[in-house]
């Protein structure tokens, strides 16, 4: 087959392939059409401080008018589960700095799950959702070391992987409130 007819050929099943009807069809967002939507307090939220992250990152979104009471839409988010697992060990040593044969957690994951759905507020018709989404966070801590300097067998003393599970909540937050803004943004 020669040079011509084989680029003859390609482009003519060129043209077939693209010409079988295959195309995208352009789908409207069920949220499409709507301006403003409201953000009820997030059940399990216990501390309260997720619900303002959530709409902090809802507003910078610029995809919806927050409205504290009388939006349109409401986005409904509940925490389902939260849960931390260790992912990163070392052996533990002996006051002498001799290792021993027991391994202790240095690395751990935090896992947040939650389920989201948006509902028009007048008419409680769900628009979208549910859907659970899940974000995770890793952090690192020592095992051994406080702020106060007490080691982990004190009576009730914070020890490190308290406060680092706890300084790790922030950023897992915003992770997690990018997801759920992204996931009524984007959804079609």
């Amino acid at each position: 087959m020669s040079f011509f007819n084989r680029s003859l050929f390609l482009v003519i099943c060129s043209i077939a392939l693209a010409s079988c009807g295959y195309h995208v069809e352009h789908q409207e967002s069920p949220l499409s059409g709507y301006s403003t939507i409201t953000v009820p307090y997030i059940i399990g939220d216990t501390d309260g401080s997720f619900t303002p992250v959530l709409v902090r990152e809802l507003v910078r979104s610029g995809a919806f008018q927050y409205r504290a009471h009388d939006g349109v839409l409401q986005l409904n988010v509940a925490i389902v589960d939260v849960r931390d697992e260790n992912i990163g060990f070392n052996y533990d040593r002996k006051k002498r700095g001799k290792r021993t044969k027991d391994v202790i957690p240095t690395e751990s994951r935090v896992i947040a799950t939650v389920e989201v759905s948006v509902t028009e507020r007048g008419t409680c018709r769900q628009l979208l959702g549910p859907a659970r989404i899940t974000a995770s966070v890793d952090y690192d801590h020592d095992y051994y070391f406080s702020r106060n300097g007490v080691n982990v067998f004190s009576l009730g003393q914070l020890i490190d992987i308290d406060s680092a599970y706890d300084a790790v909540q922030t950023p897992l937050q915003e992770l997690l409130a990018r997801k759920i803004v992204d996931f009524v943004n984007q959804s079609w």
